[in-house]
This record gives C-alpha cells, sequence and structure tokens, in this order.
C-alpha cells in the first residue's frame, strides 16, 4: 500500500483518465456522474500517474467496487500499459493472496 496526495490534475493524461473513470463508473452502475465518488475517480488518476512517471511498472488495485475495478482494467491499458501491469483485486482475493504467503508456526 502506499499513501500518497492527490493526483496531479495538471498532467492531462492523468485529468483525462479520472474523466472517463467517472463516466465508466457512471455508465456501468446507472449513476449519474456527478454523483461519482471522487475517490474512485482519483485512485484511477493515480495508478495511471504512477505508471507514467516511472515510480512503479505495476499496480493493484483492491477494491470490491465492481465498476471502478472494471475502470482500472479498461482504461489504464489506453495509456499504453498492458494488462500484466495492472491488477486488480476483490477484498476475497487479495485475502486468498495473503493466506497463500502466511504460513503459521507451531511448536
Amino acid at each position: 500500500m502506499k499513501v500518497t496526495e492527490s493526483p496531479s490534475y495538471s498532467e492531462s493524461d492523468v485529468s483525462n483518465v479520472m474523466d472517463q473513470a467517472r463516466n465508466f463508473i457512471a455508465s456501468s452502475s446507472g449513476r449519474a456522474a456527478d454523483v461519482v465518488e471522487k475517490a474512485d475517480t482519483e485512485i484511477v488518476g493515480l495508478a495511471l500517474e504512477m505508471l507514467l512517471d516511472g515510480s512503479t511498472d505495476r499496480v493493484a488495485v483492491v477494491t470490491n467496487d465492481i465498476p471502478l475495478g472494471e475502470a482500472v482494467e479498461s482504461l489504464i491499458p489506453k495509456y499504453g500499459f498492458d494488462n500484466e501491469q495492472i491488477t486488480w483485486l476483490t477484498g476475497g482475493e487479495l485475502a486468498d493472496e495473503l493466506a497463500e504467503d502466511f504460513v503459521p508456526e507451531f511448536d
């Protein structure tokens, strides 16, 4: 997990993907675009920003919000990144993945 500032709205690709995410989430969830949570669009924007600025070469977004997860998987590849660089996990999938790495020690 990385804690960071809000994405840079001055970067045109970042602000564009956030607008696209708002519309994607609104369309897939049957909501008006103006009620889509800003945090959801910022997650997509931050994921793209981190890939664009080279601070990472892979991103993983953990959310049970299906429209948000689908937006991440659908929109970020449009900016030149492949599916191997983008992972969307639900909370259950993350728990399963963590459980595979956890081996309790018993005496």
